[in-house]
C-alpha cells in the first residue's frame, strides 16, 4: 500500500515545528508540492534559503492574529492552479483559571485555533470545487471533547474546530471534498514541554495505557492516510489518537 502525493500541492499552517513539521516532512517524502507557514519571518526565510533544491517547497510567513498577513497569504494563494490539501495545524495555547482569564487572551486563541482555520476552509475549498476534489483536516485535540482544569479557551477553540469539521464534510460532500479532524492527546512538542512541568508529564505517562506520550511522526501517519487517495468514504470524522489515555 503506497502513498503518491507527487501530483498534489498541499498547505500546512504551523509547519516550522513540532506536529506540523511532521506532517511536512512526511509529505515531502511522497513527493508534494508543499505551501508551510511559520510565525517567525526570520526562521520562515532561513528555511527558503537552506532547504533542498531538489524538494518543492515554499515557507510563508504567516501569523493569524494579525489580518494582514492573513490576507497577503492568501493572496498568495490565489497564484497557485490547484490546491488539493489543507491541514490547519496552527495554534496557541495558554492556560488558566477561568477568573483568570482575560478577554484578550481568549480572543487571540479563538482567532487562531478557529476562526484562522474556517477562514482558510472557506477560501481553499472554493478553490477544490472547481476541482471536484480534496481533504480538509484540521489538527484539533482531545481537549475538544475532553477538558481539565484551567483549558477553557483552548478547550472552547478545539470544539469549536471538531463542530466546523462536521458541519464542512457536509456542506462540501457534494463536491466530493472530505472534511476529517484528528485530535491528539499528549504529543512530545515544544508547546508540551511550555505548558506542562517535568512532573505533570511523568504523572501524565501513568494514566496513558500506553505509557508514554505520543511522537510527532505517529500523528503525521494518520494525518498522510486521511490526506491520501485511499481515503475515499471517511469525512465528518473526529479521529482521537491519544493512546488510549480518553477511555480510561
Amino acid at each position: 500500500m503506497n502513498f503518491d502525493f507527487r501530483n498534489k500541492t498541499i498547505v500546512i499552517t504551523g509547519a516550522t515545528k513540532g506536529i506540523g513539521k511532521a506532517i511536512a516532512n512526511d509529505f515531502i517524502k511522497q513527493g508534494a508540492e508543499l505551501i508551510l507557514t511559520g510565525t517567525n519571518i526570520d526562521e520562515v526565510n532561513s528555511l527558503n534559503q537552506n532547504k533542498d533544491k531538489s524538494q518543492r517547497v515554499k515557507y510563508f510567513y504567516l501569523d493569524l492574529l494579525k489580518d494582514d498577513s492573513l490576507n497577503d497569504f492568501i493572496d498568495i494563494l490565489k497564484f497557485y492552479k490547484k490546491i488539493d490539501i489543507l491541514v490547519n495545524n496552527a495554534g496557541i495555547n495558554k492556560v488558566n483559571h477561568v477568573f483568570d482569564i482575560n478577554f484578550e487572551d481568549w480572543e487571540s486563541i479563538i482567532k487562531v485555533n478557529l476562526s484562522g482555520a474556517f477562514q482558510l476552509c472557506k477560501i481553499i475549498a472554493k478553490m477544490m470545487t472547481e476541482q471536484k476534489q480534496g481533504h480538509i483536516i484540521n489538527i484539533a485535540s482531545i481537549f475538544g471533547t475532553i477538558t481539565r482544569s484551567k483549558r477553557s479557551t483552548y478547550t472552547a477553540s478545539k470544539a469549536g474546530l471538531i463542530g466546523l469539521t462536521k458541519t464542512l464534510a457536509v456542506d462540501l460532500a457534494p463536491y466530493d471534498i472530505l472534511v476529517n479532524s484528528v485530535s491528539p492527546g499528549f504529543i512530545e512538542t515544544e508547546l508540551t514541554k511550555k505548558i506542562l512541568k517535568e512532573e505533570e508529564i511523568i504523572d501524565l505517562k501513568s494514566k496513558i495505557p500506553l505509557g508514554r506520550l505520543g511522537g510527532t511522526d505517529e500523528i503525521s501517519k494518520l494525518v498522510v492516510f486521511l490526506a491520501s487517495d485511499l481515503n475515499t468514504y471517511l469525512t465528518g470524522q473526529n479521529i482521537i489518537i491519544d493512546g488510549g489515555y480518553t477511555i480510561v
